[in-house]
């Protein structure tokens, strides 16, 4: 671009409008083309604007380390605030867990004890000698016992009372005791192992074991005694037991009747079914087994392994148990005065014949032997 200029003077408003002119073209000067010595104030225009801006870049160097200076302030500040966010953080997590739901207390007494949710629950088997378990620990200093069964988690309209109703059916303990609570029916409830979880996942379980067809026997005896005492009528065990195995053509020739799988008394014989869907929201640390024929030989043995499991100091004694020759089994002595176990616990079984006993035996052997690896440990059955 060529551009002609006639005239320019200092005083010139025309000199005014070239020094705009440069002033604008100035960072591309080569598209004007003109003669300084022409104009005598052009050389001081141009000089004017150069001036300008070295003072504008100055100013904006200035502002780019007044920038850089609060960014550095800035950061500073921020790693000020994450530092006492860490140490705030750790400080938190540093502060102990806050207790289990089964220290938490409601209803607190005249002599200061409390109604606690427990921290050990016999969880089964029916029939298995859960009372007499109940009734052993209960010797100790350090154990108080809900005195009835709850049935909290395995039914459901118990369970929809909420922890209030269930705690309230506690008894009340001074600080340092264990709260236990049994109810058999909870080791074949479905639902029971989930809601035990939620209620505590750090309470400790104790399971009684005893032969499981001895356990069919002794179950199916007592519901034969409730229905004679109702006067209801009832069914032979092994009709119950048995079903006739029209798949071979045996008819109703009981040497060749099979075991019914569906009977109830059966599927709650069936351990390592229940068994694993325990383990599904416990470890096997936090289940102990009892030996329910050991418990019965020699009680002592089994207790101390019980107050090792609840992390108990050693109370019980072998003088807390004495063997009754008359009902045939053991029982307590606690502060002088003795207590045996009521009289159905021990009664004779109902009738089975040996030859549907000993099919019962077979059928449950696999079963058994599938419980051995859940517990890790075998029991000397039928």
């Amino acid at each position: 671009m060529r551009t002609k200029i006639t005239s320019f003077g200092s005083g010139d408003s025309k000199g005014v409008s070239l020094c705009v002119c440069v002033y604008v073209c100035l960072p591309h000067l080569s598209c004007l083309s003109v003669s300084v010595s022409t104009f005598p104030g052009l050389t001081e225009c141009i000089l004017c604007v150069r001036e300008r801006e070295r003072e504008r870049d100055s100013a904006m160097l200035w502002t780019v380390l007044f920038a850089l200076l609060l960014l550095l302030i800035l950061q500073a500040q921020l790693c000020v605030c994450l530092r006492e966010l860490r140490a705030s953080t750790a400080s938190a997590l540093a502060l102990p867990p806050p207790p289990p739901p089964s220290s938490q207390a409601t209803t607190t007494a005249t002599n200061g004890t409390v109604q606690r949710l427990p921290g050990a629950i016999i969880i089964g088997v029916r029939k298995g000698g859960t009372r007499a378990l109940l009734e052993m620990l209960n010797l100790h200093p350090d154990v108080e016992v809900a005195k009835a069964e709850v049935h909290y988690f395995n039914l459901d309209e118990n369970y929809q009372r909420g922890l209030d109703w269930y705690r309230a059916q506690m008894p009340f303990t001074l600080p340092g005791q264990l709260t236990v609570e049994k109810t058999p029916g909870y080791f074949a409830a479905p639902l029971a192992p989930e809601r035990a979880c939620q209620m505590n996942p750090a309470v400790r379980l104790l399971l009684i074991v005893r032969d499981p067809a001895e356990r069919l026997v002794s179950d199916y005896t007592q519901v034969l005694h409730n229905r004679l005492q109702r006067h209801k009528p009832y069914q032979p065990l092994e009709e119950l037991l048995l079903l006739d195995d029209d798949i071979n053509g045996g008819g109703n020739d009981r040497h060749t009747r099979r075991i019914d799988p569906g009977y109830k008394a059966l599927q709650r014989s069936l351990y390592h079914v229940h068994f694993q869907r325990w383990l599904e929201h416990f470890p096997r640390e936090q289940i102990h087994v009892v030996d329910g024929e050991a418990l019965v030989r020699d009680p002592y043995p089994e207790l101390r392994k019980a107050e090792l499991f609840l992390e108990l100091p050693p109370r019980i004694r072998p003088s807390n148990f004495y063997f009754n020759a008359t009902k045939g089994f053991y029982c307590l002595v606690s502060a002088g005065h003795d207590k045996c176990l009521d009289e159905s616990k021990g009664r004779p079984h109902a009738p089975l014949s040996q030859r549907a006993f000993r099919k019962l035996c077979r059928f449950l052997r696999e079963h058994n032997k599938r419980f051995f690896d859940l517990v890790g440990r075998t029991f000397r059955w039928c």
